[in-house]
Formats: C-alpha cells, structure tokens, sequence
C-alpha cells in the first residue's frame, strides 16, 4: 500500500505522532485489495485560496450622546435639591435653587430704577411737545427748545440703560433656579442643600474652583466609545462595520462606526471611535463591553470541518486521487464559521473528501461525482 504524507512545517513532536500514525496505518489491511464492487461514492470539495478577513477586537464602555454637566451660573447658597440620583426628569424641571434674596433684591432695584427713568422720559416728553410749541410761535428761543431737546434724548437714554440693567437682574434671578434642559437621568450628583457655588467653569475645563452638580444623559441616546490604536486609523472609518457585545446587558449586535475622532491621544497613541446602541433598557453608562472590526485581511488554504479527521493528536483528511482515497496530514490554523484554515498539508486544487466514512480506509476505490460548492 501507498502511503503520502507531507511533512514540511512539522517539528519532532508531530513528526513522532506522524510515524505513529504511518506504522498503524500499515498495520491496516489492505481494504483496496480486499474489497471488491462498486467505488465508494463520496463528496468532494476542492481546495482554493481564499482571501480572509482578519478581525480585531477592543474593550471599551457605553456613554451617551446626549451629556449634560450642570453647573452654578450664580453665586450663592444652595438652597433646596429636587431631584435624587437615578431619577428621571423632563426638559424644564426644577433641579436645584439658590438662596435668591440678594438676586431678587437686585431685580427689585432694576424695576423700580426703570420705573424712574421711564417717568423722567415722559416728563421730558412733555416739555419737548411744549416747547416745540412755543418755538412755532416765536415765544422761545431755539437755544432753549435745543436744550429741552437734550434733555429728552438723554432721558431716553437712561430708560435703554434701565431697561438693560433690569434684564441683567431678571437673567441673574433666573440663574438662582437650575432647570433640566433635556429629557434625562440624574446621575453624579454632588450637591446638597447648604452647600455654597460660584460661577465658573468646572475643573475639567481648566478651572480649579470648578464644581459640576450633576449630570443629567438621555438614556434613550447611547452609543459605544472604544479606544483603538493608532496603527488602525486608516482601518477605521465612519460606516465601517463592527460587532459589539455587552455581557452585563445579554447584548450582541452588528452595527456600524458612526464617529471617528480625527485626533490620536498624544500618549495613549490611540483614537476613539463611536457606535450606535439601540433603546435597550439593561444598557447603562460606563457598562463594559467589546467591540469587534476587521482591520485587514489575508489569504489562505480553507476547507469545510467535516472533511478534518483526528488521529489521536493528529488533523488528517482523505484527499480524491486518481480514483481512490489517500490520507493526508495537515496542520490547521484558525477555525471560524464551519471552516478551518490549512497551513501545510494541502495545495490548491486538492480534492478533499467530506464526511468521510468511519470505515474508510487509505488506499480505498471511491468515486468523487458529488463536489460541493
């Protein structure tokens, strides 16, 4: 009996397993001499090269695309909190409000201020009529009616300033309530009645007296941030196809990359991308997961797994040749969707035998009519 056997690409330990494999092959009897009829049919599948894509995959966490940091436009007290973490509110809630006294004495002054001018402005008014009267008839000089006149523009002008010092104070009062300006969920909050706020900018912008209250995230707006290494920047692009998994949420999905940031973190070395999640009511931020992408491809041997035999700790195929059925050893690589990756052992256009048969034996009269696709 003929026994073929590639063996480039093994070390010792498989070339061990192989003669192994060779002596109780030989041990065998010889079925193509023993066995008499008709060839066996089988199905045969025929070895290509194929190009593979090659995936890559990256933790990242859920946020939201809709984010608000609430701040203190005001200075003072704070006075009540509306609101708990994990609540839900709706645009134009009342969340949180100062001590307002000095702010609502201020709004006071402002109106009663603008109360003045608009009486000065109409007493100015009058004397205008009147003088332009007078002037008419020769009584008063045009010096005189020059000066009402002025006296009316300026007195017009202290109601414009008024009226804008009145809209300072109305606009500083309404900083003394802090209202919700989306649908949301209250999270992060760090604030408490009693506590005091200044009007600056959080820490995160610079600001070392900054202070968020709350954080306030659309929960039926949520995405996936991943952090990917620079060296996929030319992978990645907005409509790119991509895998995510949450275990914690039971969530599998294919989705696509929405936003790609331009900019590469000048230490980390990487870039952030996006994907859209779906209004699932287990997802919540800052939840684990990972995201899966192709970042290039490759080409390579495949073949269907049913056509793989083991042989103790060897992968073994029968190949169609010239009318019978000769065992192959074959080292595999990556398995994947029902097939296998071939690194030696094979060629392209090798008939490979399918589900071959227990009985079937090195050396046996088949017939390969059937080729699956």
């Amino acid at each position: 009996m003929n026994h073929r056997f590639f063996f480039h690409d093994l070390n010792l330990s498989q070339l061990l397993r192989c003669a192994a494999l060779m002596t109780c092959i030989g041990a065998m009897p010889s079925h193509a001499t023993e066995r008499s009829g008709e060839p066996l049919a089988v199905e045969t599948f025929t070895v290509v090269e194929r190009t593979i894509p090659e995936w890559s995959e990256y933790h990242g966490v859920v946020a939201s695309r809709t984010s608000v940091d609430m701040i203190a436009l005001a200075t003072g007290r704070i006075k009540a909190v509306h609101v708990k973490v994990g609540q839900a509110v709706r645009r134009g809630d009342v969340l949180v409000e100062l001590e307002s006294r000095e702010a609502q004495a201020r709004f006071a002054e402002a109106q009663s201020r603008l109360a003045s001018a608009e009486s000065a402005l109409r007493d100015a008014s009058g004397d205008l009529d009147r003088y332009k009267r007078l002037a008419e008839e020769g009584v008063v000089s045009p010096q005189k009616l020059s000066q009402v006149t002025d006296r009316g523009e300026s007195a017009g002008a202290v109601v414009a300033i008024a009226k804008a010092q009145l809209s300072e104070a109305e606009t500083m009062l309404s900083h003394t309530v802090l209202r919700s300006p989306i649908d949301g969920i209250v999270v992060n909050k760090s604030v408490n009645p009693g506590d005091f706020t200044m009007p600056v900018l959080p820490a995160s912008f610079g600001s070392p007296a900054g202070r968020i209250l709350m954080e306030i995230y659309d929960p039926r707006a949520l995405w996936f941030e991943v952090s990917i290494p620079e060296r996929y920047s030319r992978t990645v692009k907005v409509g790119g196809k991509a895998g995510v998994v949450i275990g914690s949420a039971n969530l599998s999905i294919q989705s696509r990359f929405v936003e790609v940031e331009p900019s590469v973190d000048e230490r980390a070395r990487t870039f952030t991308a996006r994907i859209n999640l779906p209004r699932k009511s287990d997802l919540k931020l800052g939840m684990f997961g990972r995201v899966r992408f192709v970042s290039g491809q490759y080409t390579a041997l495949t073949i269907p797994e049913v056509a793989l035999l083991e042989r103790g700790q060897l992968d073994v195929v029968f190949v169609h040749a010239d009318g019978q059925a000769r065992l192959r050893l074959v080292r595999c690589g990556k398995r994947n969707s029902g097939q296998v990756e071939i690194l030696s052992g094979l060629a392209s256009g090798d008939k490979v035998i399918l589900n071959p048969p227990k009985s079937l034996r090195d050396g046996d009269q088949v017939d390969g009519g059937r080729a699956a696709s």
